[in-house]
């Protein structure tokens, strides 16, 4: 189809202009005209090229873009821009093509009677499922520019997170990485010098120097069957947690790994609160809530207990009764959840858990730097011992051959 600039004015005379696609001029100017704009000049020709090039490198939408977006729109919609309006308004401002073009066909799918969760739905590598159901969710309730607000918070707030969490892991990886570096440099070409040193000798090893050259050995004669068997290693691990069983068995093992387990559930427990609070503010039905949220924590195993809690609602029990049942709900989160069940502000407690989970998680990833770096040193005292026990103690016993 081809594509055409056009200049064109809106209903207050302001200057408009962008790109789209047509069958002809004719189309283009209908187009225009159902988005309330007065076509001015209208030229053959856009961003064909742009958008090939796009395509053939399969740019991701960034993140920060569907914050802006979901921002933007929850600000245009509450001062009364209609939805298409909204959506040609922030076309013309992403600077992903790719978002453009998304943004584009929403615009089009609504224009041709769809709703406005329905044409998000058609974009799952975009906007999830939780993105399209809480959409849904306000366009029921009328309260979209709210729902669309939410959204950006908890987005921005994820991301937000996500950076807090790369910024204070920097330093371990770091020295971790130098550690490994420090390593590989001695394998190659520290050890094997030591060992034809020794083996001169002729004197009995000790253990750990016996360790530390056959580890040398290894590591420089059959260094491309480790790289295959950490390659077939990583792909193998990768393919097992694809599973069912092996996803819920490595989210088990995540929440009890050591420092970062309780930080995971800090966060689960926060995204849960927010999203079943925005679900319910938003008027969904709570059974649907439910099965919205145990899909959006990216648990399976909060998730199989969130199911839990499910059924016990849909027999007639209240939430926080099936919550007190299990061992990663803390008491607390139970009695707001209770408090929030018998006032009828459900939402506005489960605001607060949220707001206070939000606050324990900024703190722990806060300390995460203070609570990693002795972890670090005693691994680093642990390989430093080792080696120089390995390298000096054979030392020792030529020294006592040498003075004999």
């Amino acid at each position: 189809m081809p594509s055409f600039q056009y200049r064109a004015r809106d209903r207050q005379g302001a200057l408009v202009t962008g790109n789209m696609d047509a069958a002809d001029r004719a189309q283009l100017e209908a187009s225009l005209d159902k988005m309330g704009l007065i076509p001015i000049n209208v030229a053959a020709g856009g961003k064909k090229a742009t958008l090939a090039l796009d395509k053939f490198f399969k740019k991701k939408v960034p993140q920060s873009d569907i914050i802006l977006f979901s921002r933007q729109l929850a600000t245009l919609f509450s001062a009364g821009v209609p939805l298409t309006r909204g959506l040609f308004t922030l076309e013309r401002q992403m600077q992903s093509v790719e978002f453009v073009e998304i943004i584009k066909k929403i615009r089009e799918d609504v224009e041709g009677g769809s709703s406005f969760s329905g044409a998000i739905s058609k974009h799952p590598k975009v906007f999830s499922e939780l993105y399209a159901n809480m959409i849904e969710a306000g366009e029921a309730g009328g309260i979209l520019d709210r729902v669309l607000d939410r959204l950006a918070f908890m987005l921005e707030k994820n991301a937000e997170n996500k950076a807090k969490v790369k910024s204070a892991t920097l330093y371990p990886k770091i020295v971790i990485g130098a550690i490994v570096v420090a390593i590989m440099v001695l394998m190659n070409f520290v050890i094997p010098k030591f060992a034809a040193l020794y083996a001169s000798f002729k004197v009995a090893l000790p253990l750990p120097t016996r360790i530390l050259i056959a580890l040398s050995r290894g590591f420089t004669s059959y260094w491309y069957l480790m790289m295959i068997a950490g390659i077939l290693s990583y792909f193998g691990v990768r393919f097992y947690v694809s599973t069912s069983s092996g996803r819920l068995n490595w989210d088990r093992v995540r929440l009890k790994m050591p420092v970062f387990g309780p930080l995971i559930l800090k966060a689960i427990l926060s995204r849960f609160a927010r999203v079943l609070g925005a679900l319910y503010q938003s008027g969904l039905p709570i059974l649907q809530s439910l099965d919205i949220v145990s899909r959006a924590v990216e648990n399976r195993l909060i998730a199989a207990e969130i199911e839990l809690i499910e059924d016990e609602v849909r027999a007639g029990k209240s939430i926080s009764e099936q919550m007190s049942k299990s061992s990663h709900f803390p008491p607390m989160v139970v009695q707001m959840v209770t408090v929030g069940e018998e006032t009828g502000n459900l939402d506005m407690m489960l605001d607060k858990v949220a707001q206070y989970y939000d606050n324990e998680v900024d703190t722990t990833i806060r300390n995460l730097t203070t609570t990693l770096e002795p972890i670090l040193l005693a691994a680093i005292f642990a390989i430093v011992l080792f080696l120089a026990l390995a390298i000096f103690l054979p030392m020792w016993d030529i020294l006592k051959i040498v003075r004999k």
